[in-house]
């Protein structure tokens, strides 16, 4: 099986990403998330077409999908007031959302039979995640009954527990706890003077849950943490290989570069998984 990850799209995805990716030989999608954002592009978000993607694809909403600025820079001050307002209009912004991304199946802490014959499933973790703890919890209470960070992690247990195959993939917009805490570490916090972890908390407990009832995980799929640090000027870690597990970052931005799109493949034949990053010429 093939699968594509497309890390944070922030509006760079157009008619040629429809006709590659119908044409492809891959099974589906998936999408990190992030589809617009208060960001300079050449490709406003208003102007992203998916509407010819024929191709099976699945999104976990990111920090820009259904949020607005008000409710992101309380998160990011740990402001109470920010985001008790920024929280109004989350319904009819997500309604809004998932037409405008359509035909794209709009995830989150859910799971799917990717496929039987090679005993393959996919969990899709929380929302709008930012790091650093458990961000928009109004709106994660309201609309997924998820308050905190241990009724994230019961939920995830849960879809695990009721997952019948042997091999979980993960899908999550920002990836988890335990793979470092530099600037350039692939969930490093680089957007913190002096660094930090800035991997998921509940994700990480949930991996290591899934391998402890039996399971295994041969992929983490993320993104959020964009792959060029400015303060360095280099990118950070995009791929780890550890206990059985690759976790992705596939976070580049922009993903379309002098005629250049960017993807990562991923290939699960039923006992082992592979990872590469691709620049291809649409």
């Amino acid at each position: 099986m093939k699968f594509a990850l497309i890390g944070d799209v922030h509006g760079f995805w157009d008619e040629k990403d429809n006709r590659y990716f119908n044409e492809s030989d891959y099974d589906a999608i998936f999408f990190t998330g992030d589809f617009g954002g208060f960001h300079l592009t050449k490709n406003p978000f208003q102007e992203t077409k998916f509407e010819g993607l024929t191709k099976k694809a699945y999104l976990i909403p990111g920090n820009w999908d259904g949020t607005n600025l008000i409710g992101v820079l309380g998160e990011a001050t740990d402001s109470k007031v920010l985001k008790f307002l920024g929280s109004f209009g989350y319904a009819r912004r997500m309604k809004s959302f998932s037409e405008k991304i359509r035909p794209i199946a709009l995830t989150g802490y859910s799971s799917l039979v990717l496929s039987e014959e090679k005993d393959l499933a996919l969990i899709v973790g929380r929302p709008h995640s930012m790091g650093g703890g458990f961000n928009f919890a109004r709106n994660l209470a309201k609309h997924y009954f998820i308050a905190d960070m241990e009724t994230s992690v019961m939920k995830y247990k849960k879809l695990i527990d009721s997952t019948t195959q042997k091999n979980i993939f993960f899908l999550s917009h920002n990836g988890p706890q335990g793979l470092g805490s530099g600037k350039t570490s692939i969930y490093g916090a680089d957007y913190k003077k002096e660094g930090g972890d800035g991997g998921d908390l509940d994700l990480a407990i949930a991996v290591e849950y899934a391998k402890d009832q039996g399971k295994k995980v041969p992929a983490v799929l993320s993104g959020h943490m964009h792959h060029f640090v400015h303060e360095f000027k280099k990118e950070r870690e995009t791929m780890i290989y550890t206990g059985g597990t690759f976790y992705v970052n596939g976070a580049k931005v922009p993903r379309i570069r002098k005629e250049k799109h960017f993807h990562t493949k991923i290939t699960w034949d039923g006992g082992s998984a592979t990872v590469i990053p691709v620049w291809e010429s649409l």
